[in-house]
């Protein structure tokens, strides 16, 4: 008996993101994705870490390990805000807006948990898409900026 191949869920995936698309919308999508990121957050998280460099590593290492590519923070005192790089995001076909992006929202929950669970915590995190003004992101590259809000 031969060993069989892991199943490749590629058509399946395409399949159900487009459909979802058209029958719920983008809206649904994004609200769906922000709180799958959340529950992916709750069952992988870094430990505690006192340094942006350090939960930088530890966060790359968590995506490396399911595959999701990586990540940089940018911090940015001036607006109070983190800006989120996130490069190489899995990608269902060209399907999303921008194109490739279907699950960007997913990043928001997942980087929303994982912030705001981090040591001095004591705000609410959101974390937006940040738009593509001039159209030369490249393709699976998400920016996102996280701002704290009192809770």
């Amino acid at each position: 008996m031969t060993a069989s191949a892991a199943p490749d869920f590629a058509l399946l995936l395409h399949a159900l993101a487009s459909e979802f698309d058209a029958q719920a919308g983008t809206e649904a999508r994004d609200k769906l994705l922000h709180a799958v990121g959340r529950r992916m957050a709750e069952r992988i998280a870094p430990p505690p870490c006192v340094a942006v460099e350090a939960l930088e590593i530890e966060i790359n290492d968590l995506l490396a390990k399911i595959g999701w590519g990586r990540m940089r923070f940018d911090v940015r005192p001036e607006e109070q805000a983190l800006l989120i790089t996130h490069e190489n995001l899995p990608r269902l076909g060209a399907v999303g807006d921008p194109p490739g992006q279907w699950l960007a929202a997913t990043l928001e929950g997942l980087y929303e948990t994982w912030l705001s669970r981090q040591p001095g915590a004591t705000d609410t995190y959101v974390a937006n898409r940040e738009p593509d003004r001039n159209g030369m992101s490249t393709p699976g590259t998400v920016v996102l900026r996280l701002r704290s809000f009192s809770a």
